[in-house]
């Protein structure tokens, strides 16, 4: 019984893996538009900041 269910737990932790790594890319590509906005929105409001400062005089 147990030389049945080894070969099975293998393929089945195989597959697993496989699986998992395909979930996490197409996550990755999914949401890339979202993480680069986030970042260009981020970077502007930074820019802004150092723009008042400069007009500031500090």
């Amino acid at each position: 019984m147990y030389r049945r269910r080894r070969p099975f737990l293998m393929a089945l932790l195989a597959v697993g893996t496989i699986a998992g790594y395909a979930s996490g890319f197409v996550s990755m590509h999914c949401h890339s538009a979202c993480h680069r906005a986030s970042f260009e929105q981020h970077v502007a409001d930074v820019c802004v900041a150092a723009a008042d400062r400069a007009k500031a005089g500090k």
